[in-house]
This record gives structure tokens, C-alpha cells and sequence, in this order.
């Protein structure tokens, strides 16, 4: 029978019924319970539970009996209730009793050790260990990044007693993991039998993922040289690991960079011409060219304007 759901074995033709209170429990192994079965019809001459592992002999001249069991040692109860009626057949009943046992440890240390810094693009399986969980029909496991659930894996048993059992997460190493926090929660939900789930999560861990750098910002870039001479190049980077920077200038021309960033160049006196920075750490690499254009002056701008409607010549303005 589902575990949901309660068992009557009262006989055909009893003239007695019984009733357990609560009709269904779930107890933490080593934990006390108890439960109380209540017989009712025609005059019950005494009520008795019957276990392999507990039991409470028969009491005549009642129609209520409490089972006590001070310490929950085993790991499937499954004690009868009985009533015998003065006329009639003996009825019994059964109560679901689901014992449990949360993870004596979760853990996901000893499959990242193993794995180390990943790579992005690469394809990882990692492994979250629960150990010593009862019963694992009620288990769920779920992966979580940050703080956010990617994966849940139910398990799916037979067995009432303790097992060790794996989940297993396969994901692609992404940059956007680096330094993110990682990790697995073992769940043994009960409802709508029990309460809330039991929870047991694993020790936090940060991922490591090296990729290639990218810059902040766009790939090539135009600028016009000011009156000043002095131009910034930006050519900052992110990467894992920190990224180096080579730099490039047009032929001919001294490094007049100033700033010691050497993700920044702040050049004086800067003349036209293609720059290069060449951004690389041990997983790539990428370009990026700064192409400098001489400003136009405001003596050019003016003529430009005023040739619209005509040109100076001996000193004047002629349309």
C-alpha cells in the first residue's frame, strides 16, 4: 500500500473498529514516539500491540492503548493494534511509521579538489557525496550557484536502511563562474505526511575558471588628437589569470606613454597613426587598435563652413 495511506485489516464480520492517532508519523531514528489507537462498536473485551520489536500485551477492559517507544532503534515499525470484541472477529490496524536519518555528511571537497582550476568551454562532472541517509525514496539533491538552483536529482529505493549515494552536475566551465560560490543540499521531504523538508546542505566552495581576457571596451577605436597632444588609450582587460599587456606604436615613433598602468597609455605630443595593445594571459589572447586622426583645426572649420556661400580672396569675402 502507499505510504499515505492507512491500513485496515479489520476482518469481515468484525463488529469492532479501531483507529490510530496519528495515522501517520515520521521520527527521527533514535527519537521517541508514540501513538494511541482508540477501538470503537459493540463492547471491546481488551486491545493489545503486537511487534517484532515492541510490544504491549493485551489489557482487558479498555477500548484506548498508547504504544510508547522511548528510543526509535530499528529501521521499518510496522506494529499492529488489535481490539477482540466480546462477539466477533478481531480487528487490527497498522500505522505508517517512516523513520529517517538525515546525512551524517554532504560533500562536494573531495570531486573539486580533483578537478582543480577549470578551463572555460570545458566540460566538468562533479560530484556531491551524501552519506549514511535513510530513506532514500525521500531524497532529493539540488545543485546551486550562487544563490541560485540549477539541478535537482531524485533517488528512487526500495531500502529503509541508511545508504551513501552521488549526484552527480555536469556543466560547462563558463567566465561568468569565476569566483562564484558553489554547492549541494541533500532534501528528505515527508509531505504531505510531515512537515517542512529536512534540509543538510554542503560547505560552500568558489569556483575557479580561467578563460581568455576581453576588453572592457570596444574592440578598436578612432579618436581624434586634441590641440594638447595628450590622448589616453584604454585597453583594459578582464581574464583569468591577470592578463599582460604589449604595446605597439606606428614606426618610427618613441614610447611617450607616461602612465604606469600598462592597461592605460596616456600619450603627449601624440601623433596619427595605428596603435596596438596586445592583451594575453595563458588562455589567449586578443587585440585591440587605437587609430589616431590629426583633429581639424578651427581655422579649417570655419573655411569649411564659409564655403558654403562663398571663399576669401585679396582679404575679403567674395560670393
Amino acid at each position: 500500500c502507499p505510504e499515505n495511506q492507512l491500513v485496515h485489516l479489520n476482518s469481515i464480520g468484525s463488529s469492532c473498529e479501531v483507529v490510530i492517532t496519528p495515522h501517520v508519523s515520521v521520527v527521527r531514528f533514535g527519537d521517541a514516539f508514540n501513538a494511541t489507537c482508540n477501538a470503537s462498536g459493540s463492547e471491546i473485551q481488551g486491545m493489545g500491540w503486537e511487534s517484532p520489536d515492541f510490544n504491549t500485551p493485551f489489557k482487558e477492559g479498555i477500548s484506548s492503548l498508547r504504544l510508547q517507544i522511548d528510543k526509535v532503534q530499528v529501521w521499518k515499525i510496522d506494529p499492529i493494534c488489535y481490539a477482540t470484541p466480546f462477539e466477533g472477529d478481531q480487528c487490527t490496524e497498522i500505522p505508517n511509521i517512516i523513520v529517517y536519518q538525515s546525512p551524517t555528511s554532504v560533500s562536494i571537497s573531495q570531486s573539486l579538489d580533483g578537478i582543480g582550476p577549470m578551463r572555460e568551454g570545458q566540460l566538468y562532472r562533479i560530484e556531491c557525496e551524501i552519506r549514511n541517509v535513510a530513506p532514500t525514496s525521500r531524497l532529493s539533491v539540488i545543485w546551486y550557484i550562487q544563490n541560485e538552483s540549477i539541478y535537482e536529482e531524485r533517488f528512487e529505493s526500495s531500502s529503509h536502511l541508511p545508504e551513501t549515494v552521488s549526484s552527480f552536475l555536469n556543466m560547462t566551465a563558463n567566465r561568468s563562474h569565476d569566483r562564484s560560490k558553489i554547492w549541494c543540499e541533500a532534501k528528505l521531504d515527508f509531505r504531505p505526511e510531515g512537515e517542512s523538508p529536512v534540509l543538510t546542505p554542503s560547505v560552500l566552495h568558489r569556483l575557479t575558471v580561467l578563460y581568455a581576457p576581453v576588453c572592457s571596451e570596444p574592440a578598436n577605436e578612432t579618436l581624434k588628437i586634441p590641440p594638447s597632444g595628450n590622448v589616453t588609450l584604454n585597453c583594459s582587460a578582464i581574464g583569468n589569470p591577470k592578463p599582460s599587456y604589449d604595446w605597439r606604436y606606428p614606426e618610427n615613433l618613441p614610447n611617450t606613454a607616461i602612465n604606469g598602468d600598462h592597461s592605460i597609455r596616456t600619450l603627449t605630443f601624440a601623433l596619427q597613426g595605428v596603435y596596438t595593445c596586445n592583451v594575453s594571459n595563458s588562455q589567449g589572447n586578443t587585440i585591440k587598435y587605437f587609430i589616431l586622426e590629426e583633429a581639424e583645426s578651427k581655422t579649417s572649420i570655419l573655411n569649411r563652413r564659409l564655403g558654403r556661400f562663398g571663399k576669401w580672396k585679396d582679404g575679403c569675402f567674395c560670393r
